[in-house]
């Protein structure tokens, strides 16, 4: 598919932009306002089309001051780091000739650009492309991260058939608290460590006797405390199956919110992707705790 936008139509003499309506003449591909074709009738080179005529788009020159977006052409302010118009990075081609059409660069294209430079948000595949609930895939993309391709394609799951489709998540049935703060669920991991320690008490009274930091008259005094382990057991088991199920709903909806929010705050196009990207990907340092805490738990 061919970019009009900067070309001129040949019939008015004006410059094609975004949000102009083009029609292309199936014989030569010339590009007009779609009032220009229908007031003129038919292809403005309709008299050459008997000699071959096939138009082309014109070679623009490059200047390095242009910060004409690569992929939509678009002009954009010198000191613009995104384009205004597609949201595309401009900084690392700021320095380099225009390219000539469309650049669709695939997602791990974008991924590794992104983790070099900071500044360039991913393009997804075309069978990831669109929005839900308002909020593009595409900044769902930037805001989640390396994980993006698996979160979007559950989303769009999780939309298509809300009803029937529930993923299951077994990040969050293995580490249920520490996946949650991973994904910066801060709110829904504290209700969880609350609730699985409310279901571990029974073990954690029993454990506390035997290296005497609680008296043993104590755990007598709670009565069958051996059924009560088993119990707590079984409702930590279904609870952690149920975060499971639960994880990447609740996860669609915080990023969505998320964005949302970060878009309402934000003065212009750039600052709302800076932003994004200043708060994008999960929180390594939760893993890294969780990480600790899996080994001490092991061999303490």
């Amino acid at each position: 598919m061919v970019n009009f936008i900067g070309c001129t139509c040949d019939v008015c003499k004006e410059k094609f932009t975004a949000e102009s309506d083009v029609v292309v003449c199936p014989e030569c591909g010339t590009p007009h306002h779609r009032d220009c074709y229908s007031n003129l009738g038919h292809c403005v080179h309709e008299e050459k089309h008997s000699e071959g005529f096939e138009w082309q788009a014109p070679q623009q020159e490059f200047h390095f001051n242009d910060n004409r977006c690569p992929r939509c052409q678009t002009q954009n302010p010198k000191d613009a780091v995104f384009c205004e118009n597609c949201g595309i990075a401009l900084a690392p081609q700021a320095k380099q000739p225009r390219q000539d059409g469309p650049v669709s660069p695939s997602f791990e294209d974008f991924r590794q650009q992104h983790q070099k430079t900071s500044v360039v948000p991913p393009v997804l595949p075309k069978s990831l492309e669109g929005e839900s609930d308002g909020v593009s895939y595409k900044d769902m993309a930037i805001y989640i991260g390396e994980s993006a391709p698996y979160y979007i394609y559950h989303f769009k799951n999780l939309k298509a058939n809300i009803k029937h489709f529930r993923p299951f998540c077994w990040s969050a049935f293995f580490f249920d608290g520490f996946y949650y703060l991973y994904r910066k669920m801060w709110f829904e991991a504290l209700s969880i460590f609350i609730i699985s320690l409310i279901f571990s008490a029974p073990s954690m009274l029993i454990m506390f006797s035997e290296a005497g930091l609680v008296d043993s008259s104590i755990l007598a005094s709670v009565g069958n405390i051996d059924t009560l382990v088993i119990i707590g057991s079984v409702l930590t088991f279904a609870y952690k199956v149920f975060l499971g199920y639960w994880a990447i709903p609740r996860y669609y909806k915080k990023v969505c919110r998320d964005l949302k929010r970060i878009k309402a705050n934000s003065a212009s196009n750039n600052d709302y992707y800076q932003t994004i990207i200043r708060k994008s990907g999960p929180s390594k340092a939760m893993l890294y705790m969780g990480i600790a805490f899996c080994i001490l738990y092991l061999f303490i």
